[in-house]
């Protein structure tokens, strides 16, 4: 089973946005299927000794804002809505040192909308990005779930297999 970690969120006006970025070519995430991921764990036969690596994970379940837009690449291959906020940075140093793993770049906490193709208009598009700067998109209930990827010709399907619920810290 493919497995990922990650946090699902909410996009308010989804339909919205992809409105005013159709200038756009590429891929959008359907809305059911918007996460945060803090780590892709990859292909595994079973996610038993990942639920106990990572039964001591502690954080406060609570709303975290997602405001404004992003992008990865030069040019642009990801749009993505941003969540900054602490204790998911925390989250994601617990998830490594729990997991014992190293991380090859650095967490960055967005939730994927669009893998871009091609942006037929790089100054429309960076003025769209800037338009959307200080503007609340949507939510993240914090919860940090373990997710079953499915992946199929339609495009993934995600199934949670656990929750990790908080234990305070030892």
């Amino acid at each position: 089973m493919r497995l990922f970690l990650g946090t699902f969120a909410t996009i308010y006006d989804y339909v919205g946005i992809k409105k005013e970025f159709s200038f756009i070519e590429g891929k959008w995430v359907e809305k059911r299927n918007l996460h945060l991921t803090y780590h892709f764990v990859g292909e595994v036969a079973t996610p038993i000794p990942i639920i106990a690596k990572l039964s001591s994970l502690h954080y406060e379940p609570r709303q975290i804002p997602i405001k404004a837009l992003g992008f990865f690449g030069t040019p642009p291959k990801i749009l993505y809505a941003k969540a900054l906020d602490e204790s998911l940075f925390d989250i994601a140093n617990q998830i490594s040192q729990l997991l014992e793993i190293a991380n090859s770049k650095p967490f960055i906490p967005h939730i994927t909308l669009c893998r871009i193709k091609r942006v037929k208009n790089f100054e429309k598009f960076i003025k769209k990005i800037r338009a959307f700067e200080h503007k609340p998109l949507g939510i993240m209930d914090l919860k940090v779930e373990l997710i079953q990827s499915h992946l199929t010709p339609k495009g993934a399907i995600y199934k949670t297999i656990h929750t990790f619920t908080s234990h305070p810290p030892h």
